[in-house]
């Protein structure tokens, strides 16, 4: 009796052994994704924002293979957010410590100084050191230099494009311009009479179309002044390329923009009710090709062809300046600070920068599947879902390589080349590796951010006449805490500069 007591005793042990290791998931972490020749997988959790695509299971597997071929011990597991409750879910999930290894930056919205300020993202420089060398020989030193964060490498770069290629120019439709007799603008009043010509001979019945607006300022116009090259930091601070720091509301260049934005406006360029027409709708009116012109540089969309089929677009400048990176980069990726194994977010994109077939897996998906090889930084989607788009595709701007992404094949020559070339004789804004951690005016910068969209766009893009809301702004701003802010910049800017010296 006392026997067959003991041995049950015994199984239940064992039962109970087994039922603890099967919830562990046999990590002494917890954390670990099977293990591969005696030795634990790391997992590779990865938040994204947007829906996941249709093909991801596939391609996710086809990237596991790949991984375990190549004898990298690590499980990719990406997980999509959608974007409505991308901010409330990540904050959450750092608040509350839940482990994931990845999660994308978008500079425009929560930046990496926010993420580290908080304690979400944690330096990497001693983890790009051991786990990392064919990650950082990928990108130029002054792209890792802007990474920095109180002198220390914080965040991945997104290099997916210089940006030398990005500001100062303006597409427009040069088969309209052909169509109307016209020559490419050199001036901003010549741009002006352009757009107006385009639109009064606007190809469809329905002519209501006008200049894209953009929430940043006018770089385009820029390149005309007489201070160019000079940078705006944050939408709000001015930094001439002496070190000179002021608030950019209260510059001759500011006025300048707003004064060009009026004429526009009143000549009827810019969309009349503006402010209160949904981005949506703007966005489809650019996708359809109907603007007039758009700062930046764009493609033609498919889109754009089903209603025009001989669009021609391209870039123009007003001035011609040597190329300025105003900026390094506008998205990155940051490794977690709940992640028990750092590690394996770095080796995981140490792996994916070391060849054009990593990044062509994780960016396309499965070759021959979902994409076909066109030749260099060019690509024909194969696989598509029902409306038309790629079954699979991470898009450059979350994870990609200027020199490594590729697009569409019918893409134009000219703009193919300058997403792909990094531009060695462009000029870098003076302040390319200082990074402004707002922390110290939280609240004021919070406020200011805030006021952008209530008191300066309706200024800054034309709708409030110069004369009638200027002041108002100014006062709007400076009550939300711009002068303080302007000069926490200033003093961190300064003391970063000593530092460089």
């Amino acid at each position: 009796m006392k026997k067959r007591k003991a041995l049950a005793l015994f199984l239940v042990a064992i039962f109970m052994v087994s039922m603890i290791a099967g919830c562990s998931g046999g990590s002494d972490s917890g954390s670990a994704s099977g293990e591969k020749d005696g030795v634990a997988k790391l997992p590779v959790r990865y938040l994204l924002p947007g829906s996941a695509p249709q093909d991801l299971a596939s391609v996710v597997k086809a990237i596991n293979e790949k991984l375990e071929a190549d004898g990298l011990n690590l499980t990719y597991e990406p997980t999509y957010i959608a974007w409505d409750v991308w901010d409330q879910k990540t904050n959450l999930m750092m608040s509350t410590g839940e482990e994931f290894e990845l999660i994308a930056i978008m500079h425009d919205s929560k930046g990496p100084t926010v993420l580290a300020g908080s304690g979400g993202i944690i330096p990497i420089d001693d983890l790009l050191d051991q786990y990392g060398s064919e990650l950082k020989a990928s990108m130029p030193e002054w792209i890792w230099e802007s990474s920095k964060i109180n002198g220390k490498i914080t965040y991945v770069p997104n290099f997916w494009a210089d940006t030398a290629f990005n500001d100062g120019m303006f597409t427009i439709r040069t088969d309209l311009l052909e169509a109307n007799g016209l020559k490419p603008p050199t001036s901003p009043e010549e741009l002006l009479d352009v757009a107006e010509t385009l639109k009064k001979n606007w190809p469809q019945d329905n002519k209501n179309v006008y200049i894209k607006m953009l929430e940043e300022p006018a770089y385009f116009l820029h390149t005309t002044y007489d201070t160019y090259p000079f940078t705006v930091a944050d939408n709000m601070i001015y930094v001439d390329q002496q070190g000179n720091v002021k608030s950019w509301f209260e510059t001759e260049e500011f006025k300048k923009d707003v004064l060009y934005m009026n004429k526009a406006y009143k000549r009827g360029l810019i969309m009349s009710d503006l402010l209160t027409t949904p981005t949506e709708v703007i966005n489809q009116e650019e996708l359809a090709g109907r603007y007039l012109y758009r700062p930046g540089d764009v493609g033609v969309s498919d889109t754009i062809r089903q209603t025009f089929p001989d669009a021609k677009l391209d870039i123009y400048y007003l001035a011609d300046q040597p190329k300025f990176r105003s900026y390094a980069i506008r998205n990155s990726n940051g490794i977690s600070a709940t992640s028990p194994h750092p590690e394996a977010g770095v080796q995981f994109l140490n792996w994916v920068y070391s060849s054009q077939e990593n990044m062509d897996l994780v960016q396309s998906g499965v070759k021959d599947v979902h994409w076909k090889d066109t030749g260099k930084n060019t690509k024909d989607y194969l696989a598509k879902n029902d409306n038309g788009s790629p079954a699979y595709e991470l898009p450059y701007w979350l994870l990609g390589h200027v020199e490594m992404n590729r697009y569409p094949t019918n893409t134009d020559p000219e703009r193919l080349k300058r997403r792909t070339t990094v531009a060695d004789d462009a000029v870098n804004s003076i302040t390319i590796g200082f990074t402004f951690d707002p922390t110290n005016v939280a609240s004021q910068y919070a406020n200011c951010i805030a006021e952008l969209k209530t008191s300066v766009y309706p200024v800054m893009q034309g709708v409030v006449k110069f004369e009638d809301g200027y002041d108002k702004m100014l006062a709007a701003m400076k009550s939300a805490g711009l002068d303080e802010v302007v000069d926490e910049y200033q003093r961190q800017f300064d003391e970063w500069r000593a530092g460089q010296s």
